[in-house]
């Protein structure tokens, strides 16, 4: 059994919101249930700022966020995963990154599916010759990666069903969609991939877009969804669990993702 977490703070829009941000993520992280998984949304270091000049004085605080989540994974041996937008070889980069129990860096996801304000602020997309790494296994669990506008992309959540993952970690931002469409999406995402989705976001104080830090099981069910509250929520899963179905009617029970799987024929809707 692992206990996973999702925190999700207010999104402030008074002074030095990034700065009071990731001072919140950071009471929130030491909070960890030890031994389970926490997952802090997008832009932990630069949340609540949307110009770029605040944007680009936000990327040093990437270094403290990191410190801070390899410190927590150490001392309660727990999974830590935190995404900031920061440098790294000289590009401005939308990095996820996992913590083994040890504190140890275990695996990075760079942001593949960039929006038109991470490609004024000039990040740079995470595929690397061409290919894009965003799955990983770690202690026998499989974990995949999604970073908020990745979700609306079918083409990274079918290449991710191939992985078989246990559990999608999905940080995210998402402040003017709807509420239904955010539900909508994870419960999808877990449904076809047959993973567990944990997805972390913020709070617009809006009943009707934002939020949503969510825990969804394999089988599309919301087990937490924290609305427009902010704070941490957590439930006790088990990673390995897959939604069994039967294979049509009366057929035999197979896994959920091998029957969408045995199914598709994309060559028949290509254009």
């Amino acid at each position: 059994m692992l206990n996973i977490t999702v925190t999700q703070p207010s999104y402030f829009a008074g002074e030095n919101p990034d700065e009071k941000i990731a001072r919140f993520l950071i009471e929130e992280l030491n909070k960890a249930t030890p031994g389970g998984l926490i997952v802090l949304p997008e832009y932990s270091n630069a949340g609540g700022v949307s110009d770029v000049e605040s944007e680009l004085n936000a990327l040093p605080r990437a270094q403290v966020m990191l410190i801070e989540a390899s410190k927590v994974a150490k001392n309660k041996g727990c999974y830590v995963a935190v995404n900031v937008l920061h440098r790294l070889n000289g590009e401005i980069k939308n990095s996820t990154y996992l913590f083994n129990k040890k504190g140890e860096v275990a695996f990075v996801y760079n942001k593949q599916h960039l929006p038109p304000s991470e490609i004024k602020l000039g990040v740079v997309p995470g595929n690397e010759n061409g290919k894009v790494a965003c799955t990983c296994i770690l202690d026998g669990i499989r974990f995949a990666f999604m970073t908020c506008y990745d979700v609306y992309f079918n083409e990274q959540i079918e290449y991710i069903a191939k992985f078989k993952p246990d559990i999608i970690l999905i940080p995210g931002y998402q402040r003017g969609e709807r509420t239904d469409i955010i539900r909508a999406q994870a419960k999808l995402t877990a449904f076809r991939c047959n993973a567990y989705v944990a997805r972390s976001s913020f709070s617009m104080d809006d009943d009707e877009h934002g939020g949503c830090s969510m825990i969804v099981a394999p089988d599309g069910q919301i087990l937490k969804d924290m609305g427009k509250n902010a704070g941490s929520v957590s439930a006790e899963i088990d990673p390995l669990f897959k939604y069994m179905r039967t294979a049509g009617f009366g057929g035999d029970t197979v896994r959920n993702d091998d029957f969408i799987s045995a199914g598709l024929c994309p060559e028949a809707f290509e254009i």
